[in-house]
């Protein structure tokens, strides 16, 4: 899920067909069900009807798609690149739960902006409505 309103955004027509900037990716593991996030620079194409990309976290590349870098779901990442991130407060996994999202972002997404500015990125106003 992108943050704020800047970065880059392309478009072919009046479709949007390509966007960059900060994007919050939510996490877990094979062996941790714990939701962590982190946030990283992410460029996503439109490839069909999905929006895709690839970050980096540690040593690891990791294929992304819609919010949350897995189409509403925590990407399953590797136990270093999960140490990376900032454990989710329980409020929020709650609501992330019941959000109603799907493959996307549901009702907790507001909450869940906000959190994320406060947590990584301290002094920048939320700017997406």
């Amino acid at each position: 899920m992108y943050l704020l309103n800047d970065g880059h955004i392309y478009y072919r027509g009046t479709r949007q067909c390509w966007r960059r900037g900060l994007f919050l990716i939510l996490m877990d593991t094979a062996e941790e069900t714990a939701l962590r996030a982190i946030v990283r620079k992410v460029a996503l194409q439109q490839r069909g009807h999905w929006m895709m990309g690839r970050t980096r976290i540690g040593k690891y590349w990791y294929t992304l798609s819609g919010a949350y870098g897995s189409d509403g779901l925590p990407l399953t990442v590797k136990p270093d690149a999960y140490a990376r991130g900032v454990l989710v407060p329980k409020h929020l996994v709650d609501a992330w739960k019941k959000g109603g999202g799907w493959n996307s972002a549901g009702r907790e997404v507001s909450a869940m902006r906000d959190w994320a500015l406060k947590t990584f990125c301290p002094g920048r106003q939320r700017q997406i409505p």
